[in-house]
């Protein structure tokens, strides 16, 4: 083993989806491969299980699509047995489950609690947000029926997560936001950025701005603090906390790119799942081990484009909370790309506002 922890994003449907969402930055990919029956073979389901298991001491499986509820409970369940099959004494496993939610039912449910999988439940917030964006391929809203399947996971005690795609409607309701998923009784959530491109290379109209987002940051940051006293996780805050107390960035704001890799349903490897492209492709599974995956010359350059920031950030008093950003955001107002984030006055703005509180939190950690 040459590695403790090791994350995997494995995308068994690739960007196939049962929904229209119309912010989707993954459906593109689509496009990537030309094959009519895009769902990964048991051969090399089996062959990223065994490699994994071959690396290191701790995996984490993220189970992504597109939706991966498109493969079918008796995919995951010979999940479970590869897994089983191949760990060894020493070794911990986890699983993680990005979905939508509309396949979801009492079968998923039970599968989830009894395995221990954590799920990531796609919601924007309230229907009027919600059904702006997270539509049906024909237009339909969906926010009725993904609310239904969070209150099947909660009585079913699965544990699950919300995960929120910011964007330029639902950004300017924080504390909305927070109420409605604090009345359902969530206790963990992830608000991800909105940014993309339209099709002429400019900033999509859907995309959440660097005022509302720094905004959205604070307000949202206000409501989770609590006075000194959090009473429930969010995903973002927890891990900037982190990077108070111990130096550990999370993944965005790391000074180098060591996120996870990315599995394709063929076995095609890419260093993150925001960039699938030609000119990150790494290997197939089925080809070379991830070992030397990990060490390659393209994953390497992959990694270290991160630290090339632009002069602002340099001189920038939290460079080491951001290091500019996640590379996907590192462009401008017209598309082109810049060494900086899109939202870094943003980030400026939200680390001057949280700075003296997160230094507070760390004396009662």
């Amino acid at each position: 083993m040459v590695k403790n922890d090791l994350t995997l994003l494995i995308k068994p449907t690739s960007a196939e989806c049962n929904l229209g969402c119309k912010y989707c930055f993954y459906s593109p990919k689509e496009n990537l491969y030309q094959d009519k029956d895009k769902r990964m073979s048991s051969d090399i389901l089996e062959i990223t299980v065994k490699k994994a298991l071959d690396i290191a001491e701790n995996i984490t499986f993220c189970w992504q699509g597109g939706e991966p509820t498109l493969m079918g409970l008796p995919f995951y369940k010979r999940v479970v047995e590869l897994q089983k099959r191949y760990k060894k004494d020493d070794q911990s496993i986890s699983n993680a489950f990005q979905t939508n939610g509309v396949l979801l039912n009492e079968d998923w449910a039970l599968f989830f609690r009894e395995n221990n999988f954590l799920v990531g439940l796609s919601v924007d917030g309230p229907s009027s947000v919600h059904d702006e964006y997270r539509i049906t391929k024909d237009g339909k809203p969906t926010h009725y029926l993904v609310l239904s399947k969070l209150k099947l996971l909660q009585g079913y005690n699965v544990a699950f997560n919300i995960l929120t795609v910011v964007n330029d409607k639902n950004s300017k309701k924080p504390e909305s936001l927070f109420k409605y998923f604090r009345e359902l009784g969530v206790e963990y959530m992830q608000f991800i950025p909105c940014l993309e491109k339209g099709r002429e290379g400019k900033i999509a109209s859907f995309s959440v701005d660097p005022n509302s987002y720094g905004n959205f940051l604070c307000t949202m940051f206000d409501k989770w603090y609590n006075n000194g006293k959090p009473e429930c996780y969010i995903r973002e805050y927890e891990e900037w906390l982190i990077a108070y107390a111990y130096g550990i960035n999370p993944c965005m704001f790391k000074p180098y790119c060591e996120g996870a890799l990315v599995i394709e349903y063929n076995g095609d490897i890419y260093p993150c799942d925001f960039f699938v492209e030609p000119e990150w492709f790494l290997g197939n599974i089925k080809e070379v081990s991830l070992e030397e995956v990990l060490n390659s010359e393209p994953y390497r350059k992959f990694k270290e484009r991160k630290h090339m920031v632009d002069e602002r950030c340099i001189k920038c008093k939290f460079l080491n909370l951001c290091w500019g950003g996640c590379p996907k955001f590192r462009i401008n107002k017209k598309g082109k790309a810049i060494n900086y984030s899109y939202y870094c006055n943003s980030y400026q703005r939200f680390f001057a506002y949280a700075d003296r509180y997160f230094k507070s939190l760390i004396k009662t950690i």
